[in-house]
């Protein structure tokens, strides 16, 4: 080592000094002074100690290949604290830059002031201080001010006392008020050290924005929620994306509105570049959940997501470390690092964190979720009996992670023996806790008998119930199981057209590489066959142009030159037609679905706004229900209808049978699915059914089984056929077309195409009944009736005329008179 160095490095404060410059030019031999530094910082030197901090900031993305760090974080951290502490002033900045914005220290607003404090109180550094030194200490009580009105967790007396400094200092003009004056408003807009005045801070902002960059981050917020004046979200994103590479906050809110979907359609993959973009904490949160949600999304530079993940775990950072955790435990190649996401979740485990402690747990056996590979023990953590502990006293708690592990050790055969039975009840128990993760499971079991019969209605709910919850995964499921629902008729076409092209166009689970790879003929195939085809074209059209609205990214145009290519030409059309109709697109409609009608439809998305979010879905094992009928109690209604049953059962002579055929017609009128059922089962096979039930009834009464499909009922296709050609020898079928039009009307979920396409293609198998349906279509002067009562024009115009006339009322004014018969038989029975 030479001398000099070793001469230097005994020295007093100039040494130090000089050293420092050495660390930050990064000169060679510097770590042999190492010990020396350390002695000198040992004697209490403040240059000393925020030198070795200095060269810990320096060497700490050196390559692993350099071996164990002679300064590690904890000294480091350590001697910066203690150069603070004496007063040494640049390593005060350096702390209140790491309580500012990290990523060494854990974010901390009243660290922040108790730092500022220091600075002022600091001693003079050196004989002569520097004009730095008295713009630095100047600085800090505006520091304090500006900080106590815009983070949490002050008194109202300091942040009145700061409030009246930042309004002096915002109209003072210094080189530092357009910082006071943002201060200002968000105390204006908050309510902090003054009075709320949302409307005034908006007004300043708006006159602001022009010239500060730094204002457009809090008035595109108070634009998207609507403070001080109207909510105007588009305006907001406009403005953010011209803000963006110059205001740090741009970004990451530019993308949380981009991923609400309130304003546009969701866009998460240009969300993820702009957390990707941000250095900010709270951005690289969001980024990991955002690529925990979407498969496949890759990013730029992993590596300095996992740093600053890391960083902020160290840190101490709410939610970084389980964050980085779940990213790296998911199947993300990009992040996927088990044994580091194990190591990160440990200490918080033995901390008390459950959420922490279930991951830990639920990583206990490697390729557990795997269906190719037996599960493996690792070698550290939780032995089986501890597993076994925790799970018993988690479902004791009611932790729906401790249903959900004991369903998957379960279901593999380890820590307990193999039970497909005992696993999908643990399933269901932690699907009615909330998983979301044993939702999709489950459904995948209904799907697959998996220790429970087969159950089309329940798997749909399940995956339902998780999509609503924000599961992709389940979304994806709905979308593939639609093209097989050609016999349940369970499913509707948002989710099986619009939500598998949104899926497409967002890039979730593409079989082909890159944000627009794949070929989506390939990828969509069959997606226009099967069912979809009982909706008709121009419902189907409209479907896959919702499919733009709540997946924008697709009008990429090399991605809608793709999609285009795989629609069929009828599809293409009706499309132009609609765009055509509307004043979008000024061309033939021909199908050809070139450069203006790709321009037309990404004119009518944004004109459009976002797709609503889809009806929640039914509670489970409830049957879908016709319009509501909650006049009588539940257990009212189950004590008349098993009394009318077993009176009808037990029923010897004509007279009997017909009084209790009469009251199974009241219940069936009040909207009793199984009396309905008994009616409409029997309907053409007993006259003395038929001298009580007009063909009206028994329409509308087969119309609801047949949408409302409850369980129990088989093949009332057949018999809704049967009844048709009854009525028709009857020669009453006029009386099918009024009866129809009426139910169309009342009752909204016959107004979706793709159920009435489903429903009317019956009618074509029995006499007279689609020319029933057109003729009371055209007595009724429905505008836009097709040459058939059956066709797709036809159901078209009829949907159109039930939406826009509303409910007929007959059958709301029948079940209210049936519901007071309800009342007196149930009163008779009582006596």
């Amino acid at each position: 080592m030479p001398g000099g160095y070793a001469r230097r490095a005994a020295g007093k404060t100039t040494d130090a000094e000089w050293l420092r410059t050495q660390v930050a030019l990064n000169q060679p031999g510097l770590v042999f002074l190492l010990p020396q530094v350390k002695l000198l910082a040992d004697g209490g030197s403040p240059e000393a100690n925020f030198l070795l901090y200095e060269f810990f900031s320096v060497h700490r993305h050196d390559s692993a290949d350099a071996g164990s760090p002679p300064v590690t974080r904890g000294m480091a951290l350590d001697a910066l604290q203690k150069a603070g502490a004496a007063g040494h002033l640049t390593a005060l900045l350096t702390l209140l830059q790491q309580y500012t914005d990290g990523p060494l220290l854990r974010r901390d607003a009243h660290r922040i002031v108790e730092t500022a404090q220091r600075v002022t109180d600091a001693p003079a550094q050196g004989q002569s201080p520097g004009e730095w030194d008295s713009q630095f200490r100047a600085a800090m009580p505006l520091l304090i001010a500006r900080t106590t009105l815009t983070e949490y967790g002050f008194t109202s007396e300091e942040q009145q006392k700061a409030f009246h400094a930042v309004e002096t200092d915002s109209q003072a003009g210094t080189n530092g008020s357009g910082r006071s004056a943002l201060a200002y408003i968000k105390a204006l807009r908050l309510g902090r050290g003054t009075s709320q005045d949302a409307t005034k801070a908006r007004q300043l902002l708006e006159a602001r924005a022009g010239h500060d960059g730094e204002a457009i981050p809090m008035l595109a917020d108070m634009l998207a929620k609507g403070e001080g004046g109207p909510a105007d979200g588009k305006r907001a994103i406009a403005m953010l994306r011209a803000a963006t590479k110059n205001v740090a906050e741009a970004g990451p809110m530019l993308a949380g509105l981009l991923l609400d979907g309130k304003f546009v359609g969701r866009q998460p993959r240009a969300a993820v570049q702009l957390f990707n973009g941000s250095w900010d904490l709270g951005a690289c949160i969001s980024l990991a959940g955002s690529l925990l949600a979407y498969d496949g999304v890759r990013v730029d530079y992993p590596d300095l997501l996992v740093e600053r993940l890391s960083d902020g775990a160290d840190a101490g950072e709410p939610g970084a470390a389980l964050a980085l955790a779940r990213l790296e435990l998911s199947d993300n190649q990009q992040f996927k690092n088990e044994d580091h996401a194990r190591a990160m979740l440990k200490p918080l485990a033995n901390g008390g964190d459950r959420d922490a402690l279930w991951l830990y747990a639920s990583t206990q056996y490697a390729n557990l979720d795997s269906t190719s590979y037996r599960p493996s023990r690792r070698e550290d953590g939780l032995s089986d009996d501890q597993l076994k502990t925790l799970i018993d006293q988690g479902e004791g708690k009611k932790e729906p992670q401790a249903y959900l592990l004991h369903a998957k050790l379960l279901r593999r055969g380890v820590v307990y023996p193999q039970d497909d039975v005992r696993a999908t009840a643990m399933l269901i128990n932690a699907a009615n806790l909330g998983s979301v993760e044993a939702m999709v499971l489950l459904g995948d079991a209904y799907d697959d008998g998996l220790g429970i019969d087969k159950n089309p209605r329940e798997r749909l709910h399940a995956w339902r119930e998780a999509a609503r919850l924000g599961s992709l995964k389940a979304k994806g499921k709905l979308a593939s199981a639609f093209t097989f629902d050609s016999f349940d008729h369970l499913m509707t076409l948002r989710e099986g057209i619009t939500d598998r092209i949104a899926l497409y166009n967002d890039g979730f689970g593409r079989m082909g590489a890159g944000v627009f790879g794949g070929d989506a003929s390939m990828e969509l195939s069959g997606l226009f066959s099967g069912p979809a085809s009982s909706a008709g074209t121009a419902a189907v059209a409209a479907a896959v142009m919702d499919a733009f609205r709540e997946a924008p990214a697709g009008l990429d145009e090399e991605n809608l030159v793709s999609i285009g290519k795989a629609l069929p030409d009828e599809i293409r059309v009706a499309i132009e037609t609609t765009l055509k109709s509307e004043g979008f697109y000024a061309g033939e409609p021909k199908g050809y679905f070139g450069p203006d009608a790709r321009k037309a439809l990404a004119a009518w998305v944004d004109a459009k706004g976002p797709l609503a979010d889809a009806p929640s879905p039914q509670a489970a094992g409830a049957q879908q229900a016709a319009p509501a009928t909650d006049l009588l109690a539940g257990e009212m209604l189950d004590r008349v209808r098993n009394k009318v049953f077993a009176q009808a059962q037990a029923a010897k002579t004509d007279k009997q049978k017909l009084a209790a055929i009469k009251q199974l017609g009241i219940l069936a009128r009040y909207g009793d699915l199984p009396s309905r059922w008994v009616l409409v089962r029997n309907y053409h096979q007993a006259r003395a059914i038929r001298s009580v039930v007009t063909p009206e009834e028994v329409t509308r009464y087969a119309l609801d089984i047949l949408v409302s499909k409850p369980d129990g009922v088989d093949k009332a296709e057949f018999e809704f056929i049967f009844d048709l050609t009854q009525i028709a020898q009857d020669r009453k079928s006029k009386t099918v077309g009024s009866a129809t039009l009426q139910a169309v009307r009342d009752d909204p979920r016959l107004q979706d195409p793709l159920t009435l396409g489903a429903i009317m293609g019956q009618f074509a198998f029995a006499p007279n009944a689609c020319d029933s349906v057109l003729a009371a279509a055209r007595k009724a002067s429905i505008d836009g009736v097709g040459e058939d009562g059956c066709d797709e024009q036809t159901r078209t115009a009829l949907i159109a005329f039930a939406k826009d006339k509303g409910a007929s009322g007959i059958d709301a004014a029948a079940r209210k008179a049936a519901a007071e018969e309800i009342k007196t038989l149930d009163a008779q029975a009582a006596k």
